[in-house]
């Protein structure tokens, strides 16, 4: 499996390509962008220090890798609904 690309600017960690992840590790306010939309991401993405820098890459690497996969699931999950959504809103414009 590819490694998840994961960048850290301050305290926000960038998870992923598409969609990214961002993650305020301070505030955990963080946030899904995917097709152009920054979405809330409503979930605790627990990182320690240590793993931060570097001291346990394989942990980080799993860690990050679960936590993306579940981003990936619940932007996909959001994709369909909306594309629901709008079906149903054309078929009420018929």
């Amino acid at each position: 499996m590819e490694m998840t690309k994961i960048q850290q600017e301050g305290n926000l960690l960038l998870i992923g390509d598409s969609p990214l992840l961002i993650v305020d590790l301070d505030s955990q306010e963080n946030y899904l962008v995917f097709d152009g939309k920054k979405r809330p991401y409503q979930r605790e993405v627990a990182l320690s220090r240590d793993l931060l820098e570097g001291k346990r890459s394989n942990v980080l690497k799993t860690a990050v890798d679960y936590y993306y996969d579940q981003a990936c699931r619940i932007a996909e999950g959001l994709k369909r609904a909306e594309e629901y959504r709008n079906r149903l809103n054309n078929i009420k414009e018929r």
